[in-house]
C-alpha cells in the first residue's frame, strides 16, 4: 500500500482533475496514487439545508436552481454524499425554522445525491413524527438515509453503496445530546466504543469502509484535539476515510501513515447562515464558503482526493468558488490542515472563546426574554467545567480589548 506521512497538498486547475469542471476553477490536489484495480468516483459535501432563504429561492425560481451550477458535476460521481440539516417535515411544522417540504428529498435526488446522512441535531427538530417524514422522504426519493432508521439497530445498520466489485461501506453517527425515545425511529447517537465495534465488524465485508460523524464547535478552523485523536483512532481501526460536519465552516484535511484520509469539517455547501433564534455573523464569509470533495477510490481506500471550492450566493444558491475567491479558500484549508500536523491547541482554544461565547449567550439571551425555560435549563444541563474555562477567556479578552482602548 501507498503510504503518506504529511500533507503536501498542492493547487492545480480543477480541470486536470476533471475535463468537465470549469477552466477558471481552481482544486486542491490533496493526495493521489496509482489506482488498484475497480475505482469508483465519491463526491463529498457537508451541510446542506433547504429552509429559509433556500426555500424561497426554490419557491420563486424552481428547486432545480438551487444546485443548478454543481449539479452536473455531483451527476459525474458514482456516488455523491452530504449531511441532510434540515427535517423534510414542514407540512408537520409550517412557518417553523429549520424545516423544508418533503418535495427537498427529490430536489437532492436530481441534483445528484445518492445518500445522505441524517444523524444530526436537528433531525429531531420536530420529534418523532419529523424523523418518520423524513426517513420516509428520502428513501421514496430512492436516497439512502445514514446513521437514522426505523430502529436503534437499524440507525447503527453498515450502509452499503457497492459499485461492480467495489464493496463500499458507510457508518453514520453523530453527537446531538438530544434525548430520543426509546421505541421506533431512532438516530445513533456519538458513541467512540459502539463506532469502533461497528468498524471492526464492518471491516472484512468491504473493500472501503467510510464514516460520517457529525461532531465538532462551530465556526472553527480547527477540530477538538479530542476529536482528532478520536479520528485518529477510527482510522487506525479501519476506517479509510472519515467524514466530519458541523462547525459551517471548513476545517482541515489529515492523512495517516496507511493513506487513510480524515476531512474535520465538509463546512457549509448549501444552509442560510440568517436562519436560526438569532443570526451568528461569526466567520460569515467562511459560512458561505464550502467545497466538493472529490475522491476517487479503490481497493485499497482512496486513491485521489481534491477539494473543489464552491460558495453560497445571497439567494441561497450553490456557485463555484472560480478565481481569487477560490483560491483564498484553498489556501486557507491548506494552511489549516498543515496546523494540524503541530500542536494547535492554543489556537483552538483561543478561536473557541472569540468565536463560541458570544453566539451562545445570545441564544441564551433569546430564550429568557421569551420564557423558554425548558431551553435554558437544557443548556445548564450540558454545560460543563471547559464551558466555564471558555466563558473566562472571553472576558479576559473583553478586558484586554477595553485596556487597549482606554
Amino acid at each position: 500500500m501507498n503510504t503518506h506521512t504529511h500533507l503536501e497538498p498542492s493547487i492545480i486547475a480543477a480541470n486536470r482533475i476533471g475535463p468537465e469542471l470549469p477552466n477558471d476553477l481552481p482544486a486542491l490536489e490533496i493526495v493521489r496514487r496509482p489506482v488498484v484495480g475497480c475505482t469508483a468516483r465519491l463526491c463529498a459535501v457537508g451541510d446542506l439545508g433547504l429552509s429559509g432563504r433556500a426555500a424561497a429561492t426554490a419557491k420563486d425560481r424552481g428547486p432545480d436552481a438551487l444546485f443548478a451550477e454543481v449539479a452536473p458535476v455531483l451527476h459525474t460521481a458514482d456516488i455523491a454524499f452530504g449531511n441532510l440539516e434540515t427535517p423534510l417535515a414542514s407540512d408537520i411544522a409550517p412557518g417553523n425554522m429549520f424545516a423544508a417540504p418533503v418535495t427537498g428529498a427529490a430536489t437532492l435526488q436530481k441534483a445528484g445525491f445518492s445518500i445522505l446522512h441524517l444523524a444530526n441535531n436537528h433531525v429531531g427538530e420536530y420529534g418523532r413524527t419529523g424523523l418518520i417524514a423524513t426517513l420516509a422522504a428520502v428513501r421514496e426519493a430512492g436516497i439512502l438515509p445514514l446513521g437514522a432508521g426505523d430502529d436503534f439497530v437499524a440507525a447503527q445498520q453498515l450502509i452499503r453503496t457497492d459499485i461492480e466489485n467495489l464493496l463500499v461501506g458507510w457508518l453514520g453517527c453523530g453527537r446531538t445530546l438530544l434525548p430520543q425515545e426509546e421505541t421506533g425511529p431512532r438516530y445513533w447517537e456519538f458513541n467512540e466504543k459502539e463506532l469502533l465495534e461497528a468498524i471492526a465488524q464492518a471491516r472484512s465485508k468491504v473493500d472501503v469502509l467510510i464514516v460520517s460523524i457529525h461532531i465538532g464547535l462551530m465556526y472553527m478552523d480547527y477540530p477538538r484535539p479530542q476529536n482528532k485523536e478520536m479520528a485518529e483512532r477510527l482510522m487506525s481501526n479501519g476506517a479509510d476515510l472519515v467524514l466530519m460536519h458541523h462547525a459551517h465552516v471548513l476545517q482541515g484535511v489529515q492523512i495517516t501513515s496507511q493513506g487513510r484520509i480524515c476531512c474535520y469539517n465538509l463546512g457549509n455547501f448549501l444552509y442560510d447562515w440568517k436562519e436560526g433564534h438569532v443570526q451568528t455573523p461569526v466567520m460569515l464569509r467562511e459560512q458561505n464558503e464550502g467545497a466538493i470533495f472529490w475522491f476517487e477510490i479503490d481497493e485499497q481506500g482512496v486513491a485521489v482526493a481534491a477539494a473543489l471550492p464552491t460558495w453560497i450566493d445571497d439567494d441561497c444558491r450553490v456557485r463555484w468558488a472560480t478565481g481569487e475567491r477560490g483560491l483564498q479558500i484553498l489556501n486557507r484549508l491548506t494552511r489549516i490542515s498543515l496546523d494540524l500536523q503541530g500542536n494547535f491547541e492554543v489556537a483552538f482554544e483561543s478561536q473557541r472563546a472569540a468565536r463560541n461565547t458570544g453566539p451562545i449567550l445570545k441564544v441564551l439571551a433569546f430564550h429568557i426574554k421569551h420564557g423558554n425555560w425548558r431551553n435554558i435549563v437544557d443548556s445548564l444541563r450540558r454545560a460543563r467545567l471547559e464551558h466555564l474555562k471558555m466563558l473566562m477567556r472571553w472576558l479576559a479578552g473583553i478586558c484586554r480589548t477595553a485596556l487597549a482602548l482606554r
